[in-house]
């Protein structure tokens, strides 16, 4: 396989054969490569906590870079870590996609992934299977199946849309791969053990900070979220930016999708089967990325700020509603640890 190909597309099975070998045993592989393999934990580590890197562009340290961090992420086993780390990988693939100059690494890059389409007169027609499977991202009018031109019951696509379909395979793919229970020879593990123990640790604090947002409390809710209950608690048929950023903030502060769910109970146009596999969806509880919180300037672009209702939101402190959430949940002692869902309990 060309190296230029490899190095883009280093997950194509045919080009890790050549770097992986045959019948090499793994513990023997990760020797060989310790000093990727330390590179690779550091790179995680680092993405991890919201840092930018760079992926190298000489094939042979790609493609193993790109085995190894599989191979951690996989024995690390945590959907947090290893969906930012499958974000950054996504976001090259979709750049080097819309890049390509030929269309037949185009079709092979496809076929990888299971995407089923052809070439005809420059234009991709895929199939509305191979679409549906992977047009899932939550707020993106562009791979909505109505917007779509359709040819012999195939739909057409450019180059930017092939891309995303290529970007959302691989993000499915990746992340099923890296979080299926695994076992690993004896002999491995205490190789792995080392350089994924700062991940894990790192993890493990993420999931803390989540949780010290306490229990729920209603009347922390910033008033753009009072908004959209108010008006779907009415019938009222709100958009999908706002049912996005309502499912997006009750996941981050701890809400179960169930308990989500509930809040969707009196909108004209619930359909419990869709609400649910949207809910599941943009929490990453249904095999995807797990979708962040928009902040103040995303909700005021889309007519969802009411900061002039609010003292706290007009003093220009705020610029996330979760900050909002954390500013206003502040422990009041034995009063505030008595509140569950916004309500006083008496003592």
């Amino acid at each position: 396989m060309k190296e230029d190909l490899i190095t883009k597309y280093p997950f194509i099975k045919s080009g890790l054969k050549e770097y992986f070998g045959f019948g090499k045993p793994l513990s023997e592989f990760l020797e060989e490569n310790s000093n990727y393999l330390a590179d690779v934990s550091r790179d995680i580590l680092d993405v991890v906590n919201g840092k930018d890197i760079s992926f190298p562009i000489e094939p042979d340290e790609r493609v193993k870079k790109f085995i190894l961090a599989k191979i951690l992420l996989t024995f690390i086993r945590d959907y947090f870590v290893s969906a930012r780390y499958a974000i950054r990988e996504r976001k090259i693939l979709y750049d080097n996609i819309e890049l390509e100059q030929d269309h037949r690494n185009i079709m092979l890059v496809a076929k990888e992934l299971g995407i089923k389409f052809e070439l005809r007169d420059g234009r991709y027609l895929v199939s509305v299977q191979s679409f549906l499977k992977n047009a899932v991202v939550f707020n993106d009018k562009e791979l909505k199946l109505c917007n779509q031109e359709m040819i012999e019951g195939r739909v057409v696509a450019d180059r930017r849309i092939i891309a995303k379909l290529i970007r959302e395979a691989f993000y499915r793919i990746y992340m099923e791969e890296v979080n299926s229970l695994s076992s690993f020879p004896e002999e491995v593990s205490p190789i792995l053990k080392g350089y994924a123990e700062k991940i894990i640790v790192r993890g493990g604090q993420i999931r803390q900070e989540r949780a010290n947002l306490g229990p729920l409390n209603t009347k922390a809710f910033p008033p753009c979220l009072t908004m959209i209950i108010s008006q779907m608690s009415k019938g009222m048929n709100v958009s999908h930016p706002a049912r996005f950023f309502l499912v997006t903030f009750l996941h981050r502060i701890g809400l179960s999708n169930d308990e989500i769910f509930k809040y969707f109970g009196e909108v004209p146009d619930f359909a419990e089967k869709i609400t649910k596999y949207q809910i599941e969806h943009i929490t990453g509880t249904g095999r995807g990325r797990e979708y962040m919180v928009p902040s103040c300037n995303t909700l005021m672009s889309l007519g969802l700020c009411y900061k002039e209702t609010d003292e706290l939101c007009r003093s220009g402190v705020i610029n996330h509603p979760l900050n909002y959430y954390k500013r206003k949940n502040v422990r009041r002692g034995p009063e505030r640890k008595n509140e569950v869902n916004g309500e006083k309990t008496n003592h």
